[in-house]
């Protein structure tokens, strides 16, 4: 036999749905489906951590829009020498200069510029270089700084900057030069200081002219490149909005002194925090319940989860540390519409089962009622309700049972209780138990009925003048008797106490209380009065008084001792 949701144990099918999610999630994410959206989140946690505060190793020198506009670009190779001198000679630990000088222009410019670079604390960048691993920079500038040429770029990520490789193509990063780190460092994250400006910058006509202050430069790695907007040389980056490509070194360079600081979760990390997400809401659902408690348990543990992951990344980010969330997201996604979809099939094939359990003795209308009342836990809930008990039993069945096979016994049971149970859940009766040829039936519970007293003397009328004759005829035409059988039914209203009885191991539904006696012992009395029918006074009462019994065509028999009660019942015997 399959097993079904609703056959699953909580637990195991949290497990199931929480682990399927998790799979999902991680197969998606491992296609890449979801590396924008990882990368954009980086994004948005350098955007709440907010600036850090001006590094305090790295200075930029640009040749901004005040310098554009006196010296034009590109300038004099001289002019960039002088501004090597100067920045030397103000203390500068390191200049990393992000000019591209590929060919030669004036060779008393460039032999200015040359000696200039043999400094060994001069780095040259360089935007490109051939497939053997050679920067693309003029031949006498690339020996004067004797290995001290690194490539400038950084890859784009969906055509944002986010992180960069330590060396490209053999050759290695300017930061890396820079920073004298090792080129042979896996791909990292860049830790920008902060949005666009927040690294400090002078402007390079300042430092031809002298107007700064060397304290400015002291011990700083020096970036000088390109700041004009004219000059195009800005890129977007997870800090926001674009920012200049020297400003991207200087972040760079700062990464690397300070040991890059920002780290991908190890991807064990990773993968455990993608399984936790996927079972988060499975788990909670799968706590104990009824099924809208459950599917708030499920989204609100979805939407907790969501929130604490959300709050916990950015927390690890401002520690060092990249937390993956689109996937455990996913996952969190995942795991919470299965819940929620697994407990609503569950749900609804609980709730087809119980409505076939109940129609087997509440009449339709009345096990939908339940239902809709939240079934199971309506009917278990006892209550006190006012309403009619009917118990009928079957005279002559002793006897004829004497004579006939236990297969044609049982066979004449249920042709008999389903024709006079039928009667009973027309009318919107409740069947409460079978006791051998006996049958109690209630009308008004286990949900309020203002005519009940009318239902229940409606079914015994119809048993009367439907089902006990279909019942003989069946019974002469199979020659299972020899002459038909009559019936006896009791009715009384008054107030029962409705709901489950039973053990832990086995319960049933019952409607108790001195109503109930009553009526069984109004069944009874038709060993020794004449009648087949005998309403109590109460059922009259219900009915509309004595006008009402007349139109029921009942009769005023008198007052009757039953066995075990004090008090007589006043009688009415139908006709």
């Amino acid at each position: 036999m399959r097993d079904t949701p609703a056959m699953l144990s909580r637990p195991l099918r949290a497990l199931i749905v929480g682990v399927a999610a998790a799979a999902l999630a991680g197969g998606i994410a491992a296609t890449g489906l979801l590396d924008r959206i990882e990368a954009s989140s980086v994004d948005q946690r350098f955007d709440v951590r907010g600036s850090q505060g001006a590094p305090e190793d790295v200075l930029v020198v640009g040749i901004d829009e005040a310098t554009y506009d006196v010296h034009g670009f590109p300038f004099e190779r001289s002019l960039h020498a002088l501004v090597i001198e100067r920045l030397l000679n103000a203390g500068a630990r390191r200049i990393a200069y992000d000019v591209q000088f590929s060919e030669p222009l004036d060779r008393r410019d460039d032999a200015r510029l040359v000696d200039a670079v043999r400094d060994p604390r001069v780095l040259l960048g360089t935007a490109e270089a051939t497939r053997s691993g050679t920067p693309v920079v003029m031949p006498a500038l690339r020996r004067a700084a004797e290995g001290r040429v690194g490539i400038a770029l950084f890859p784009h990520d969906h055509d944002v900057i986010r992180r960069f490789e330590p060396s490209v193509l053999g050759v290695p990063h300017l930061a890396v030069l820079a920073a004298s780190g090792d080129p042979g460092t896996p791909a990292r994250p860049l830790d920008f200081a902060g949005p666009p400006g927040t690294v400090p910058e002078l402007s390079l006509d300042d430092i031809v002219t002298g107007r700064f202050d060397p304290a400015a430069v002291r011990d700083k790695v020096v970036v000088v490149g390109a700041t004009a907007p004219i000059l195009h040389d800005v890129d977007a980056t997870a800090a926001g909005a674009p920012m200049p490509g020297p400003e991207i070194v200087a972040n760079a360079i700062q990464t690397v002194l300070d040991g890059y600081p920002l780290r991908d979760a190890p991807p064990a990390v990773a993968a455990l925090l993608v399984l936790a997400a996927g079972l988060l809401a499975p788990l909670a659902a799968a706590l104990p319940g009824p099924p809208g408690r459950v599917l708030l348990q499920a989204l609100g543990a979805g939407l907790a989860g969501a929130a604490a992951l959300l709050v916990g990344a950015q927390l690890a980010f401002d520690g060092g540390t990249i937390v993956p969330v689109a996937a455990p997201l996913l996952a969190l996604l995942f795991g919470t519409a299965g819940a929620v979809a697994t407990t609503y099939a569950v749900e609804v094939r609980t709730r087809r089962r119980l409505r076939t359990e109940f129609e087997r003795f509440v009449a339709p209308a009345v096990a939908s009622e339940l239902l809709e009342l939240g079934a199971p836990g309506a009917p278990v809930q006892s209550r006190r309700l006012d309403a009619t008990v009917l118990f009928c039993d079957l005279r002559g069945f002793t006897t004829l049972a004497e004579r006939l096979e236990a297969e044609q016994v049982i066979a004449v049971l249920n042709r008999y209780l389903t024709l006079v149970s039928g009667e009973v859940l027309d009318r919107g009766g409740t069947v409460v138990s079978y006791q051998g040829d006996g049958m109690m039936a209630v009308f008004g519970a286990p949900l309020p009925q203002g005519d009940h007293a009318a239902r229940a003397l409606s079914a015994a009328r119809a048993i009367f003048d439907g089902a006990l004759p279909r019942f003989n005829a069946w019974l002469l035409e199979e020659r299972l008797a020899d002459a038909p059988l009559a019936a006896g039914i009791g009715i009384n209203s008054g107030p029962v106490m409705s709901g489950i009885v039973g053990s832990e191991r086995r319960v049933e539904y019952a409607a108790v209380g001195d109503a109930t006696n009553v009526a069984a012992r109004l069944q009874a009395l038709g060993r020794d009065l004449p009648g087949e029918l005998f309403v109590s006074a109460s059922t009259v009462d219900a009915l509309g008084g004595a006008a009402a019994a007349a139109a029921a065509r009942l009769h005023l028999h008198g007052d009757v001792s039953l066995k075990g009660r004090r008090e007589p019942v006043t009688v009415w015997i139908g006709d």
